[in-house]
């Protein structure tokens, strides 16, 4: 039981690189407070580190990704924008790719399959420019109707003229049989 109070005693005085601390001259002072204190300079050395770094980034031996081996930061940058390009051609195809597929189909059988003449068109006159389309074009259709139906108007005008003037021929030179063309009717 001592050798174990002794071993637990031992690893309380013990530091995260594994030093033991009153080999060190510093058991005065608390364990704990003494990791702190090595933590603090742990990240003081990292970002020193990083400083240097950044100071030969910004140099001119980094300015290109040519010189990767030299400067793995530049390279780490390349991979980074390569990986970012590949993410987004993922989401693209992947992901959008149903979307980009089943939205102009979704519209075709919501907007144009099973719904009669009537309703595609109260859908497309809500939009003020289609609308004022479809009456240009009903319009047109209106007063195409009304031309065909004049012109018929005026074809049986010109017939029944002609009829008239070949009945006036028949009759003072035909005999009377001739004057009604079409008996029984």
């Amino acid at each position: 039981p001592e050798a174990s109070d002794a071993a637990s005693a031992n690893s309380d005085s013990h530091d995260i690189t594994g030093n033991n601390v009153e080999d060190l001259g510093y058991s005065q002072y608390s364990p704990r407070l003494l990791r702190q204190a090595q933590q603090v300079l742990m990240v003081q050395d990292r970002l020193s580190i990083l400083h240097m770094r950044r100071k030969a980034l910004a140099s001119s031996a980094c300015a290109s990704p040519d010189n990767k081996r030299f400067c793995p930061e530049t390279f780490l940058d390349v991979v980074a924008e390569k990986l970012a390009y590949n993410a987004v051609l993922f989401i693209n195809y992947e992901l959008l790719q149903d979307f980009f597929f089943q939205f102009p189909r979704e519209l075709d059988s919501n907007l144009y399959y099973g719904k009669t003449l009537q309703q595609t068109r109260d859908f497309a006159s809500q939009n003020p420019h289609i609308g004022q389309q479809l009456k240009l074009i009903e319009r047109r259709q209106r007063l195409e109707l009304v031309m065909t139906r004049l012109n018929e108007l005026v074809r049986q005008q010109a017939a029944v003229e002609q009829h008239g003037r070949k009945r006036s021929h028949w009759s003072t030179t035909a005999s009377p049989s001739y004057s009604n063309p079409f008996p029984g009717l």
